[in-house]
C-alpha cells in the first residue's frame, strides 16, 4: 500500500483534526461555564439564623424585627432557616449550611443602651458564623452576600431608632451611635486543622483518587491488550509482539477489573503515606485508606466498563468528559453547587466526583460523620462500581456472540 496515499487519506487526518478541535471547544465551555461567575449563578445557598432568647430588660425589642428582615432579604440568593444554636452545631457537623448568622442574647439591651439616657453603652454584635470546610469560595460568597444584607438591616433599623415619637432630635452622641446600631463580624464556626488547605485539601486528595482510577485503568487496558497479543507494545525504540492469545472480552475485562482492584488498596496506601509526608492527616486514616481504595476500585471498573463499550480512543474521550472535565465543576470543591448554572447542579446528583469529594471532605474536616456525606459517598462508590462492572459484563458478553466483533487480529 502507498504510505503517502494513506497518511494523506481524510480517513487517516480528519477525525483526529476534528476530535482535537471538538475537544478544545468542549473542554473550555464546561470549565469557564461553570465557574466564570459563581456569584451570578448563585441560588438558595444554605445559611442558618439563630435568635437567642433575649435577656429581660427595658427598651425596644428588635432583634425579631432584625431576623425577620434579614429572612425578607435574603430574596434567591440565601436560603435562610431559622434554628437553634444546637440545630445550629448540628447542622455544622453534618455540612448542611454554608454559614448561620448569630443574634445573641444581649441584643436588645445592647441597643437600649444605645438610646438617650442609658447609663452605659454596649454596641451590639451580629455575628457570621463560617463553615470553613467548604472553601474559601464559599466562605467568600457566605460573607459578600450577608455583609450587605446585614448593613442594609443596620442602616433602616437605625432610621426607625432616630425617628423619636415626640418628634425631638436625640443628642448628637445618641444619633452617631444610633446610626449604625450594631457592628458585624464574621469568624470560623470552627477553624480548620493546620495543612488543609484553606478548605481545598480534600478536593485534591479527591481528585487524585479519582485520576488514578481514571488513568489507572487507561494503563492497565492496554498492558492487557499487549501481553495478550491482542497490539504491540512499545517502550521507547523497543517493539514487542506477543503471540495472540484467544481470550474472550469478557474474560479479558474481568482480568482488567480483577489487576486493578488489586492495585486499589496498595495505590490508596501509596497516596495515604505521600500526604501525610505533607502533613495532612484524620482522625481515622483506616477509614480513609478502606475508602480511598474502594473509590480507586470504583472508578477504575467504570472507566475500564466504558472502554469496553466504546474503545480505547473514544472511550478516553468518554471518561475524560465524565470522569475529569463535567466531574470537577459540578463537584462543589471549588466553586459550590449552588454557585453554578442549573446543569451542572443537576448533573452534580449523578457525578462520582461530587460524592467522592464529600466523603473526603467528611473524613477530613467534620470527623468523618456519615451524615456530612461520608454515608452518601459510600453508597455512590458501592453503586458506581456495581454499575461499572454489570455494564463491562454485559456489553462483552453481547459484542463477544458477534462473530463480526471478533478481536482476533
Amino acid at each position: 500500500m502507498d504510505t503517502r496515499h494513506t497518511l494523506g487519506s481524510r480517513r487517516t487526518w480528519l477525525m483526529p483534526i476534528l476530535i482535537v478541535v471538538g475537544l478544545a471547544a468542549i473542554l473550555p465551555s464546561i470549565y469557564l461555564a461553570g465557574t466564570v461567575d459563581p456569584q451570578g449563578h448563585l441560588a438558595d445557598m444554605p445559611v442558618g439564623l439563630v435568635v437567642e432568647q433575649q435577656t429581660d430588660g427595658p427598651g425596644p425589642e428588635v432583634a425579631e424585627t432584625v431576623a425577620a428582615a434579614i429572612e425578607a432579604g435574603a430574596g434567591e440568593t440565601l436560603a435562610v432557616t431559622r434554628m437553634t444554636r444546637d440545630e445550629l452545631a448540628t447542622a455544622m457537623q453534618e455540612d448542611r449550611v454554608a454559614g448561620a448568622v448569630v443574634i445573641p442574647a444581649d441584643f436588645d439591651a445592647s441597643i437600649a443602651s444605645l438610646l438617650p439616657g442609658a447609663a452605659s453603652v454596649a454596641v451590639p454584635e451580629v455575628e457570621i458564623l463560617t463553615n470553613a470546610g467548604d472553601g474559601g469560595l464559599s466562605t467568600g460568597l457566605l460573607v459578600g452576600n450577608l455583609t450587605p444584607l446585614l448593613q442594609g438591616v443596620a442602616d433602616r433599623l437605625g432610621e426607625r431608632l432616630l425617628t423619636s415619637p415626640a418628634g425631638t432630635a436625640p443628642p448628637a452622641a445618641n444619633v452617631a451611635l444610633l446610626s449604625q446600631p450594631f457592628d458585624i463580624v464574621s469568624s470560623a464556626y470552627e477553624p480548620l486543622p493546620d495543612n488543609t488547605g484553606m478548605g481545598m485539601s480534600a478536593f485534591y486528595f479527591s481528585l487524585v483518587l479519582v485520576l488514578i482510577g481514571f488513568i489507572g485503568a487507561s494503563l492497565v487496558g492496554p498492558l492487557v491488550d499487549s501481553s495478550l497479543g491482542f497490539i504491540p507494545s512499545e517502550l521507547g525504540p523497543l517493539v514487542a509482539r506477543q503471540p495472540y492469545t484467544a481470550l474472550s472480552r469478557r474474560a479479558t475485562f474481568l482480568a482488567k477489573v480483577a489487576i486493578l482492584v488489586t492495585a486499589a488498596p496498595l495505590a490508596a496506601l501509596a497516596i495515604q503515606l505521600v500526604a501525610a509526608l505533607f502533613g495532612v492527616s484524620v482522625g481515622d486514616p483506616v477509614t480513609l485508606w478502606l475508602y480511598s481504595a474502594a473509590v480507586i476500585a470504583a472508578i477504575g471498573t467504570s472507566a475500564l466498563a466504558v472502554f469496553s463499550v466504546f474503545g480505547s480512543g473514544i472511550g478516553s474521550l468518554v471518561n475524560t468528559l465524565f470522569f475529569v472535565a463535567l466531574a470537577m465543576v459540578s463537584s462543589g470543591g471549588t466553586v459550590p453547587i449552588t454557585a453554578t448554572p442549573a446543569f451542572f447542579r443537576w448533573f452534580s446528583d449523578i457525578s462520582p466526583y461530587r460524592h467522592v469529594v464529600d466523603g473526603t471532605r467528611s473524613l477530613f474536616y467534620f470527623d468523618g460523620n456519615l451524615d456530612a456525606g461520608l454515608g452518601s459517598a459510600w453508597i455512590s462508590v458501592a453503586a458506581g462500581g456495581a454499575l461499572g462492572l454489570l455494564l463491562g459484563l454485559v456489553v462483552t458478553t453481547l459484542y463477544g456472540r458477534v462473530r463480526a466483533f471478533s478481536r482476533h487480529p
